[in-house]
């Protein structure tokens, strides 16, 4: 069902006068309506929020990690704010279980999210008449990758922190610079290594997180890690299994299935992303001509910097000029 026949408020091009607790930093001429899509057996919920002359473009941004709601917490809105005031339209769901949106985002891998988006982003296509683009962060970055291999109806994909590994290779590469930043001493941080790597063989195995051998009786952390307060793994049981299914889950092969503009965003100190081994693999499955990196200076996972963190300097102008570019 098209987009337009789901909203709850006025007409596109008609700003409504409503208060929503995911209006915040939204130009005051700014339309913003809520929207539901059924994609299976869920729903899911969001907002579609269009500046008050026609957009040129529309993007969908699809969260990160966890039970992230439209706002991915406070990362959205300032990117929100800055795409609007550049006359791009902007949209965001709920994952499931999250909000409105019905199911349960323990369950949904990244083949499911991209389901998700590819749901959400064909409506919006028929609701906002625009080119509409994906734009995904941190885990969101694998989502919005597979989506748009398996859907022609993106016009443009921004990955932000995103890694061009799987979540195992992105994982370890986490807690080696967790375990670093702490202290851990060389000997202690390789020990820590040698731990993570038994537990992924485990999950590649079929082990439950209670069957994994001395893993509970440890707190997910070995005796020469113990102290610093670092997780090397899960240690919830939804959390196990669900890392369990994306696991190997490799964005190659949907990077090379992509035929639309590639946008590739990344703080150089990023703890979590192993960024130039992210950047090596952007290039060489994306044909250079649809292909564009930015690695911004002293800038972290959720490309923030300074104190109080706020986004690093040229990272949404870099956004906002790429879509413009993209759909031009």
């Amino acid at each position: 069902m098209p987009l337009a026949q789901l909203v709850t408020s006025a007409p596109i091009g008609i700003p409504p006068r409503t208060r929503d607790p995911h209006n915040a930093r939204v130009p005051e001429d700014a339309a913003v309506r809520k929207f539901s899509v059924p994609n299976g057996s869920v729903t899911l919920a969001g907002s579609l929020w269009t500046p008050v002359e026609p957009p040129t473009a529309a993007v969908l941004m699809h969260p990160g990690s966890g039970p992230s709601d439209r706002d991915n917490d406070v990362f959205f809105p300032p990117i929100r704010e800055h795409l609007l005031a550049a006359g791009i339209a902007v949209a965001s769901f709920d994952k499931r279980g999250v909000g409105p949106s019905t199911g349960r985002w323990q369950d949904a891998g990244i083949v499911e999210q991209a389901a998700d988006a590819i749901a959400c982003l064909e409506s919006l296509h028929d609701a906002a008449r625009v080119p509409v683009g994906l734009f995904g962060h941190s885990q969101g970055g694998w989502v919005v990758l597979e989506a748009a291999a398996r859907s022609s109806g993106a016009a443009f994909v921004v990955t932000s922190s995103g890694p061009g590994v799987t979540p195992a290779r992105q994982e370890r590469h986490s807690n080696r610079s967790y375990l670093t930043t702490a202290g851990a001493s060389s000997a202690q941080v390789e020990q820590g290594m040698e731990q993570f790597d038994e537990l992924v063989e485990m999950m590649r195995a079929g082990t439950s997180l209670v069957e994994a051998p001395g893993y509970l009786a440890g707190h997910g952390v070995s005796a020469a890690v113990d102290g610093f307060e670092l997780p090397v793994f899960p240690d919830d049981v939804e959390l196990w299994d669900f890392m369990a299914k994306i696991l190997d889950h490799d964005p190659r092969p949907a990077l090379e299935k992509i035929e639309v503009p590639v946008l590739a965003l990344f703080g150089a100190d990023d703890p979590i992303t192993p960024v130039a081994e992210s950047v090596a693999v952007f290039r060489e499955a994306v044909p250079p001509e649809l292909l564009e990196v930015a690695v911004f200076a002293g800038a972290g996972h959720r490309l923030q910097a300074g104190d109080p963190p706020a986004l690093v300097e040229g990272y949404l102008d870099a956004l906002a000029s790429f879509v413009s570019r993209a759909v031009a």
